[in-house]
């Protein structure tokens, strides 16, 4: 009689363990890749967002404009604050043509930054002059960010953490604008980041 080739038993179970080590090895590749993407991916974006919220601040002091203005009280308010009042915001007059929903044009604008519930935040204020009830936009710019810390150089080159001051005569400039800004950041992603922007014409 003839006997019968085929497979047996063992060698089955051998072969069916080797595809599924070789299935496994597989898998774990695939996954490492897609892990890997997703994580440059995910840098990347950060990355970028960072980025875009230092060229923004950095076209927004280009920009800047000695125009001071009126608070949602009547009062004189400074072109440029920082730490003024009390205020935790730093805000300033901006020039450029800026278009909001369901009013006019506008060649000025009020621009302040803030750190708010671990995001970078800018707020822009359709007019200068505010009333009582005048609300800004509010964009989120950053995420991951614990704190922000601003210095500005006065036009004797001398760094001060609040701004403006009065001169000798106990006055107040409220069109004053600084030489230069230092700029720092602290971030979950990249630590600490610091900028310093000159202002051009100062």
């Amino acid at each position: 009689m003839k006997r019968q080739s085929g497979f047996t038993l063992l060698e089955l179970l051998i072969a069916v363990a080797i595809f599924a080590l070789i299935g496994l090895a597989g898998y774990r590749l695939l996954n490492s890749v897609v892990t890997a993407f997703q994580f440059t991916s995910t840098r990347t974006e950060q990355f970028s967002q960072l980025q875009r919220a230092i060229a923004l601040i950095e076209q927004d002091i280009t920009h800047l404009a000695a125009r001071s203005i009126r608070d949602e009280l009547g009062d004189p308010y400074p072109a440029l604050a920082l730490n003024y009042r009390g205020s935790a915001l730093f805000e300033f007059s901006r020039n450029g043509r800026w278009r909001f929903p369901e009013q006019a044009q506008s060649d000025l604008v009020r621009i302040a930054y803030r750190v708010e519930d671990n995001q970078l935040q800018r707020l822009i204020w359709p007019v200068l002059d505010r009333a009582q009830d005048s609300q800004p936009q509010v964009q989120q710019l950053l995420n991951d960010v614990s704190g922000i810390e601003i210095s500005l150089m006065n036009s004797a080159g001398a760094w001060q953490n609040t701004w403006p001051t009065e001169n000798t005569q106990g006055q107040i400039d409220f069109r004053q604008l600084p030489k230069a800004f230092d700029i720092k950041l602290q971030t979950k992603n990249y630590g600490l980041i610091q900028r310093i922007f000159s202002v051009q014409g100062l």
